[in-house]
């Protein structure tokens, strides 16, 4: 799912750039459907429109026009693209009173760290989030993300994506695929509303992101309800710490080899073939706590794909390895934290977790049915639990 910092830049530069291209491109051919979940027999149809993307924006904003009581319980969300059906958040959700959350605590004599799985995207359905998130914030006095990009402002952002994502050895993005490929590419582009012909100048990751963004979105999910927005949005500036920087990520991503580049993109769509599935498994598995099915589902992925593996591993592995390290010293301050990470951080054998506990600091996962967060904290600082091996 996409980088977080990645998501807002691409977000603020090219969604309107995609909706202005793509307005007389294509014959209308594509329909969402929405419901509101107070009244779910009657439907909000998007009608006839150029691609999913802009059929799903407006089939909700029919449903949230129709529903602005503001007393009015529940929630607009997707049920249909074209004739993909679409899965509501209530069956993403887990089904079970005990079950264990992205989330864990690390406690030393001095500090607490809560370190929680995110996903960038989610639908309103998703939300409340279970309350064990929300006290862990709560109980902490710093906010960890990724990147803050907050602290830069929009041209400062817009002139660093500029330079790592365009192309430098080539003019033109589709010299680098062959006629098949990028045939393939434009047809599912088209599909979602990514302004391919706009994007030429650029390196194929940002095709991959963009389109990895308007197809999530046409299914429903909202970058403004990601799991960093929401906790974000109630922290005082000052409060925000990072794990990485802006250059770094934008490093990670476009500085690949060419190679790299289409071979992920190529893979991208060749899941949107079946998006719906992919989607809802990945978030399913968040909402669920099942980082198993979270590692799975990314190995699924790559395959026995040397490149997409390869890209996994400097993009996830070597990238925890920065980031537990940074996570490590926190718990040798007086400060407690609240570190919100993608939630494919968190999961596989190679995770942060991991890592962690390979370098002698072991934590506790949080489950659904631990309502008290702070007495079990204070308990848990009583048995001084290992601290960091300097």
């Amino acid at each position: 799912m996409l980088n977080h910092s990645l998501d807002k830049i691409i977000r603020n530069s090219l969604v309107l750039a995609s909706l202005l291209f793509s307005s007389n491109a294509l014959a209308a051919t594509h329909e969402s459907i929405a419901i509101h979940t107070a009244q779910p027999s009657f439907e909000y149809a998007s009608g006839q429109q150029q691609n999913r993307f802009v059929a799903a924006l407006k089939a909700k904003n029919k449903c949230k026009a129709a529903n602005i009581e503001p007393k009015r319980q529940g929630y607009c969300e997707l049920v249909r693209m074209d004739d993909v059906p679409v899965t509501p958040a209530s069956e993403l959700k887990p089904n079970t009173e005990r079950y264990p959350l992205f989330l864990w605590r690390f406690v030393s004599d001095t500090s607490t760290v809560y370190i929680a799985g995110s996903l960038h995207l989610l639908k309103e359905g998703l939300y409340p989030l279970p309350n064990q998130y929300e006290q862990a914030f709560n109980l902490t006095s710093k906010l960890v993300l990724e990147v803050n990009t907050d602290q830069l402002s929009p041209t400062e952002i817009y002139a660093k994506t500029q330079t790592a994502a365009r192309l430098t050895e080539q003019r033109y993005l589709r010299e680098s695929f062959s006629a098949q490929d990028y045939s393939r590419l434009a047809q599912t582009a088209a599909l979602y509303g990514v302004p391919l012909q706009a994007l030429q100048s650029y390196k194929p990751a940002m095709v991959y992101t963009q389109l990895s963004l308007m197809g999530f979105v046409a299914l429903g999910y909202e970058p403004d309800l990601g799991v960093e927005e929401h906790f974000s949005k109630n922290t005082p500036p000052q409060d925000i710490l990072q794990l990485e920087s802006l250059d770094l990520q934008l490093s990670f991503l476009f500085a690949q080899s060419m190679e790299t580049q289409i071979a992920v993109l190529m893979d991208t769509v060749k899941q949107f073939d079946a998006i719906e599935t992919v989607a809802s498994r990945l978030v399913q598995a968040w909402a669920t706590g099942d980082d198993a099915t979270m590692a799975s589902l990314i190995t699924e992925q790559n395959g026995d794909s040397k490149l997409l593996n390869d890209f996994s591993k400097q993009l996830l592995d070597n990238r925890n390895e920065g980031m537990s390290k940074k996570i490590a010293g926190y718990l040798n301050t007086n400060e407690s934290y609240f570190v919100l990470v993608g939630a494919a951080h968190l999961a596989g054998p190679n995770s942060i977790i991991k890592l962690l506990e390979k370098s002698g600091i072991y934590g506790e996962r949080i489950y659904s049915d631990q309502f008290d967060l702070l007495t079990t904290s204070l308990i848990q600082k009583k048995k001084k639990l290992p601290k960091h091996n300097e």
